[in-house]
């Protein structure tokens, strides 16, 4: 039986479950990892998704679907033991009641998105993390609205949920079927198997490879303007990029998707003259063993090593074959990983900059910034300077393919204008246009942007395909060392191999380098193209010409050292 809180327009329904078992178990890497950017994403860890019920179908059968799928699935009948000095966890509840609010809306009800609008966070320590609603027209269901914490499944995991209910919704027979096999506390279990633990070094290696020897920023530009980060987004929709993307992709054999990230990528190297890049894209991992149709919160991030080729459809067929190699690495314990990040970082004297970040939701009925998302325009449209919840320097997500490409490019203004944003999208038009008739020579790209090249000053080096801002650098140091004089020189060594000394005379006469390096990783953030010095020459006191590299070079020093 279920017990309801009537209101004319809203119900609230309890509605039974009982599920396979209870228990407390360990958080899976997915799970866990969501805790750990969760608290820096407000609104944003709660997500909507949405679909229309068959016809012929009544409240009661609604119910009784809720209450099988909550049954059927333990993550959604779990809370997390989650906090400072708590070891994380995930308690299943075997029976409870549920909660779906019914929403009469009249003829309304096909076109209700939201339940609460912005969604509330969830208490997690004590809240299921999935919030149901059902729309109806005369008393007729017409429509689910589930809001999602993140915790409990990715995009692609919730839809796997809603496409379930609305099959329960359909056919009473199935309210009974047995549940899924595998569940989030059976993939907790299995990452702490050997041959798990194996997958996760072979993994960490692959990062560590990356890491090592990729260039850390890509958008390591001159600022465009000074002070906090704001982000805006700019869009393009258009009906000829996707004719064009679909010629691409199948004469090149990979997925559109693979094409707007090449563009993408080859577009901002170009544009920042950049000869290597790191790409991140988030990635499903429904490809892994027993998880296609997983519902859980396994969706992390691919690192994709970029680099232009001397033709489109070279970089192209590339950039394919680096995706789909780095998407077996893309499963991971995050806590794990971002200890390679910072370890290496601190040895590189550069902390990773998450520059390009590429978000494909065109095969999961995402949404996000565009409720238009599928409705075909005549020709390209392209709107920039919208606001947008998403940071980061450069953020790409792709909504649809077909039949109109729908793509966001989220981006600092500090790093990339409005006007920019709005230009790298009309230039990705221009590039994929001419690509679906013609190869394009890497060297005759700039015929199709709208850009110019970054330009930087004097003060600007490249140093092992990065680029580094040296005035920056020095203030950094001056920063970390307490000494306005301090100054980092470029010293050129065998093979045209180039490295940088910091010289400085520290205001507490007490640091070492190791101390002077510890202090500039701490005060670097996300400051794009500047860097640790690669060696530290520490001195009492500075040379009376301390403008003067060669004078600081002929001062005595008390100490010396790379610092790591």
């Amino acid at each position: 039986m279920t017990t309801a809180e009537t209101s004319t327009l809203h119900r609230t329904v309890r509605v039974p479950f009982a599920g396979h078992r209870a228990g407390r178990w360990p958080m899976p890497h997915g799970q866990s990892n969501v805790f750990d950017w969760m608290p820096n994403e407000g609104t944003g860890a709660v997500f909507v998704v949405h679909a229309d019920l068959p016809a012929g179908r009544t409240v009661d059968d609604v119910l009784e679907a809720a209450g099988a799928l909550v049954s059927r699935h333990e993550g959604l009948r779990t809370v997390y033991e989650a906090g400072p000095g708590v070891e994380r966890a995930q308690v299943v509840s075997r029976s409870g009641h549920v909660e779906v609010t019914l929403l009469e809306l009249g003829p309304q009800a096909r076109d209700r998105t939201w339940i609460t609008d912005p969604p509330r966070p969830f208490d997690h320590g004590a809240d299921f993390p999935v919030r149901m609603a059902v729309t109806t027209d005369a008393g007729v269901p017409v429509r689910a609205v589930f809001e999602f914490s993140h915790t409990v499944a990715d995009l692609v995991g919730a839809n796997i949920v809603l496409d379930e209910f609305v099959g329960l919704v359909a056919t009473p027979a199935d309210r009974t079927a047995a549940p899924p096999a595998w569940q989030p506390a059976d993939q907790a279990e299995y990452e702490r198997t050997p041959e798990a633990r194996r997958r996760m070094a072979r993994t960490l290696d692959y990062w560590r490879r990356q890491l090592h020897t990729l260039p850390p920023c890509l958008v390591s530009t001159p600022a465009r303007r000074q002070g906090p980060p704001e982000h805006r987004l700019a869009t393009l929709r258009s009906t000829p990029v996707a004719a064009a993307l679909a010629e691409i992709a199948k004469r090149a054999r990979v997925t559109p998707a693979s094409v707007l990230v090449t563009t993408t990528a080859t577009l901002l190297c170009w544009w920042t003259d950049t000869d290597r890049a790191m790409l991140e894209a988030l990635y499903s991992n429904r490809a892994l063993p027993r998880m296609q149709d997983f519902v859980g919160s396994i969706a992390q991030s691919a690192l994709v090593p970029f680099a232009p080729a001397p033709s489109f459809h070279e970089t192209l067929r590339q950039t394919h074959l680096n995706i789909f190699n780095a998407y077996q690495y893309a499963y991971f314990d995050a806590t794990a990983v971002e200890e390679l990040v910072q370890s290496i970082g601190s040895q590189r004297g550069c902390q990773r900059h998450r520059d390009l970040v590429i978000n494909d939701m065109s095969t999961s009925r995402g949404g996000v910034f565009d409720g238009r998302a599928g409705v075909p325009v005549r020709g390209t449209e392209v709107e920039s300077g919208l606001e947008t919840q998403t940071t980061g320097p450069v953020q790409l997500v792709i909504l649809r393919t077909r039949p109109t490409v729908v793509v966001g490019l989220t981006h600092d203004v500090r790093h990339v204008t409005t006007d920019e944003a709005a230009e790298l999208l009309w230039s990705m038009e221009r590039i994929l246009l001419t690509a679906a008739e013609r190869d394009i020579d890497y060297d005759r790209l700039g015929d199709l942007v709208g850009l110019d090249r970054v330009e930087r000053g004097d003060n600007w080096v490249e140093i092992d395909s990065a680029w580094i801002d040296l005035a920056e650098s020095e203030r950094v140091l001056r920063e970390a060392t307490g000494d306005p004089y301090a100054r980092v020189v470029l010293r050129d060594g065998p093979v045209g191999a180039r490295s940088l000394v910091g010289y400085a005379a520290p205001a507490d006469p007490r640091v070492d380098p190791r101390d002077v390096h510890r202090a500039i990783m701490a005060t670097l953030g996300g400051r794009h193209g500047a860097t640790a010095p690669d060696s530290y020459v520490l001195c009492a006191h500075p040379p009376r010409r301390p403008e003067d590299p060669a004078a600081w070079q002929a001062q005595p020093f008390r100490a010396a050292g790379t610092g790591r």
